[in-house]
């Protein structure tokens, strides 16, 4: 008998930082793999494929849950194959490589492909996709840690096995440079009330899968962050001087006293800092 569908989790490399690492997986259904998000480096991305090609089954699908680099770029390695995505995640992934494709070309070399693949089949919310007769559900979950956040999921033995990409993550520094910690916030609302409390819910990082009292975990990391940035003088938040960022960076490590992806938490702090601030003023 088959013990089919088995989640296989993969963790690549952030390139010049190996120590940190960002999940792939390979979900093994009967006849053939799907994988979820597919890393950044193209190294990783390669050994993704092998594993992914070492079930002897084809490769039905790639689902992407949302358009940062560490999670599309590898999709490079799977042109062959067909990539799902919203639309939403879709147009994200192609302003990410605008800005961002230049520099990390120069930061990654060889590592970074000279040509990007993105997906080339869309779906909308709740849209379904059957492989093997497992069905993977897609939800739109709007702007959250990046402008366009998904969930895919698929129900076995009555266990939900959902992949939410970086909404969640745990023992890890956030990356807050898109700027939406108030939907953000009530996306982790929406999950824990919908999700079941037995789901699997594999993060893009952090343990696989996520522990008991992630949805919490994640939550005060963010509502710190806010608090933090909201504390800050109209000098101090709009200047955004190294100082100002040394601080809170030294305010979140007291809740996470890791190095843990600490460069998510550090890029780009001079313009992260004044959104969120211009954010929770206008809020009020």
């Amino acid at each position: 008998m088959s013990t089919a569908p088995i989640v296989h989790p993969f963790s690549g490399k952030f390139v010049e930082l190996p120590w940190d690492h960002v999940h792939a997986y390979v979900v093994e259904l009967e006849n053939s793999v799907v994988v979820v998000d597919t890393t950044l480096a193209l190294s990783s991305a390669t050994e993704l494929r092998t594993m992914a090609e070492s079930f002897g089954k084809p490769i039905a699908a790639v689902l992407l849950t949302h358009g940062h680099p560490d999670h599309y770029v590898g999709m490079a390695k799977f042109s062959d194959v067909p990539r799902y995505s919203t639309k939403g995640v879709y147009d994200f992934a192609l302003r990410e490589d605008v800005a961002k494709a230049a520099i990390a070309k120069t930061l990654f070399g060889d590592e970074f492909p000279d040509e990007r693949v993105f997906p080339d089949h869309f779906v909308v919310d709740q849209d379904e996709l059957t492989f093997d007769g497992v069905t993977f559900t897609v939800t739109d979950l709007g702007p959250g840690e990046s402008d366009d956040d998904t969930m895919w999921s698929f129900t076995h033995d009555g266990i939900v096995h959902a992949f939410l990409g970086d909404i969640v993550s745990f023992g890890c520094h956030t990356f807050f440079r898109d700027g939406h910690t108030a939907d953000w916030l009530r996306t982790l609302d929406r999950l824990e009330r919908e999700l079941p409390a037995d789901a699997r819910i594999y993060l893009g990082h952090g343990p696989v899968p996520a522990p008991v009292g992630v949805f919490d975990w994640q939550r005060q990391y963010i509502a710190l962050w806010r608090q933090s940035v909201a504390a800050l003088s109209a000098v101090e938040a709009l200047e955004a001087s190294r100082e100002t960022q040394e601080r809170l960076i030294a305010t979140m490590k007291e809740y996470l006293d890791s190095d843990a992806t600490l460069f998510l938490l550090d890029y780009e702090l001079e313009h992260s800092i004044p959104e969120t601030w211009k954010q929770l003023r206008e809020s009020h």
